[in-house]
């Protein structure tokens, strides 16, 4: 039973973020980089890659998208030219700001409604998910 509430639970989270990128008419893909990504960071293939769980060339694909839509800047790193970086362009950072305003709107309710089904206070419910994100870590 608890293994079914994870995955309705993954599956629910990945939708909402496929409902938010869509309402921004981006891609969901789209959407994962430009969260993976702070506003003013200039981030390697590898670490975007690392940042949205795919293995490279999925995220070197995500990237060329953003890339092609004006989303984000690719150029040689600063240090090893032969190493490519990215970094959000200001249309990027825009979107990517709305996309954060959507993602914290969609997680409030998400925790209001914690807080009325359960009955716990909002600083039980943060240790509790605290615990998971750790455990999701292990």
């Amino acid at each position: 039973m608890t293994i079914d509430l994870l995955r309705d639970l993954e599956t629910r989270l990945a939708l909402g973020l496929r409902a938010d990128a869509a309402r921004l008419e981006l891609r969901e893909a789209t959407a994962r980089v430009l969260l993976a990504l702070s506003p003013s960071e200039t981030l390697a293939m590898s670490s975007v890659a690392q940042r949205v769980g795919r293995d490279p060339s999925t995220a070197t694909r995500f990237v060329d998208r953003a890339v092609a839509d004006d989303l984000l800047v690719r150029m040689p790193g600063a240090e090893d030219r032969r190493r490519r970086v990215v970094s959000l362009t200001e249309r990027g950072g825009e979107l990517r700001e709305r996309l954060v305003e959507l993602r914290e709107r969609r997680a409030r309710l998400l925790l209001d409604s914690i807080l009325t089904e359960t009955g716990l206070g909002e600083g039980q419910v943060e240790w509790f998910l605290q615990a998971f994100v750790q455990g999701l870590r292990a």
